[in-house]
């Protein structure tokens, strides 16, 4: 396009070594009239600039080689969080060039592209998912952004002065393009499978998929209460000793050095039992006491998965196991009544496998689902890996068995 306007075609043809895959163009820059650099990605897995200067048009500028055949590239400006078309200068200098290369193999290749030079530099990788990563140029609060597609959707953006690349929580999306409208500034036009989506990014700078809340173990299975939509977790350690029984053995170890003292010793060995009862040691800092193999702890815990409160927690047995959780709904009982069912194995050995017994455990569900009652404990001889509700019974899957259970008044009882 010419100073008037007035758009040119250019006459030269530029025939490249290898079949091309995809092509890329930058936002024409405040106060220009070009962009200055063409991408393109070839079938021989490499990515070159090409110089859109009038004065050497269609000449190459660099080459990068990639792992294997691009999907995708787009350019874009970041680092620049304001744009003022007065100020051209001062935009450019706080902002960068990069160049975005979406990969047949589910990467994301994030280069730093000169914007006199053409040079390519300072390669970044990020794997996506499973399939071929497309890119699509969007705007998030004035500033460009990249949309980058495989089997799950993430957004490339930066947003105070650091680099954000965060999945999305949404599914699977196809293609995209970014629309600006007086209801949706910034919003985003979709396809995913047949449907057609109008999407809007907010809160940036915020981890969209994760809120962290400490545990006591490692949480191994929940259920969400649906009336209340609050979690019921289990959480299970090997390796690990209860609270009950750490207690148990710090008076152990203190009446021990009690014991070990002689005649003339024993009041400093009492004064040192009681300052080792007395210590606190946080587990967060210095770890907690290793139990040994085939030593388990575990606790159920009612919490709110928004706030994070922890409304009940119920701790079991030194090595009993808490393996699988389900809320079920039994045939003969009142219809608002949810029992929630654990399984527990006890004596647990992981090699050779090995557990003494098992247990099913019911518990009511109170209305507002903060408290559990215990209604019985179910002995079976196998561990029970799996439950689950079946037209208002009980699956379980004990040891190599599928068992049916129903509602008894002192156990749950097999139907086959």
């Amino acid at each position: 396009m010419d100073p008037t306007g007035q758009l040119h075609e250019y006459k030269d043809r530029k025939r490249m070594n290898s079949d091309v895959v995809c092509m890329a163009l930058a936002n024409v820059a405040p106060g220009e009239q070009r962009s200055w650099f063409l991408a393109v990605g070839l079938a021989d897995n490499t990515v070159r600039i090409i110089s859109l200067d009038p004065t050497d048009c269609l000449s190459p500028r660099s080459m990068q080689a990639l792992p294997v055949c691009p999907e995708s590239l787009c350019i874009v400006e970041m680092g620049c969080t304001e744009r003022n078309p007065e100020d051209a200068a001062a935009a450019s200098t706080t902002s960068t060039l990069y160049l975005n290369i979406g990969l047949q193999n589910g990467a994301l290749l994030r280069t730093v592209l000169d914007p006199v030079s053409g040079d390519l530099t300072d390669t970044r990788t990020r794997y996506l998912g499973s399939r071929p990563v497309k890119l699509f140029r969007i705007r998030m609060q004035d500033s460009e952004a990249v949309l980058a597609m495989s089997s799950r959707s993430w957004l490339s953006y930066y947003y105070q002065s650091r680099f954000y690349l965060t999945p999305l929580s949404y599914e699977s999306l196809e293609y995209a393009s970014g629309f600006s409208s007086e209801q949706c500034p910034e919003g985003i036009v979709a396809i995913s499978t047949n449907t057609l989506r109008i999407l809007a990014l907010e809160k940036l700078g915020a981890v969209f998929n994760q809120i962290s809340f400490p545990l006591e173990y490692t949480p191994r299975k929940f259920v969400i209460h649906p009336e209340t939509s609050n979690i019921i977790m289990l959480e299970t350690e090997h390796n690990a000793y209860t609270e009950d029984t750490k207690k148990q053995r710090r008076l152990q170890m203190a009446e021990e050095m009690r014991e070990a003292a002689g005649e003339e010793e024993q009041e400093l060995a009492k004064e040192m039992a009681e300052a080792f009862l007395n210590e606190d040691l946080p587990e967060n800092i210095f770890s907690a006491p290793k139990a040994g193999h085939g030593m388990w702890a575990s606790t159920m815990r009612i919490m709110d998965p928004v706030q994070g409160t922890t409304f009940k927690m119920k701790r079991f047995e030194q090595n009993e196991a808490a393996m699988c959780i389900s809320l079920v709904k039994f045939n003969g009982q009142p219809e608002h009544q949810w029992f929630l069912i654990v399984g527990v194995a006890k004596d647990l050995q992981l090699n050779p496998r090995l557990c003494i017994s098992g247990y099913i455990d019911t518990y009511k569900v109170e209305m507002s689902c903060r408290e559990l009652e215990l209604i019985h404990r179910t002995p079976v001889e196998e561990v029970p890996y799996a439950v689950c509700s079946y037209n208002g019974r009980l699956l379980a899957g004990v040891g190599r068995l599928l068992r049916l259970y129903d509602y008894g008044k002192k156990e749950v009882i097999a139907q086959m």
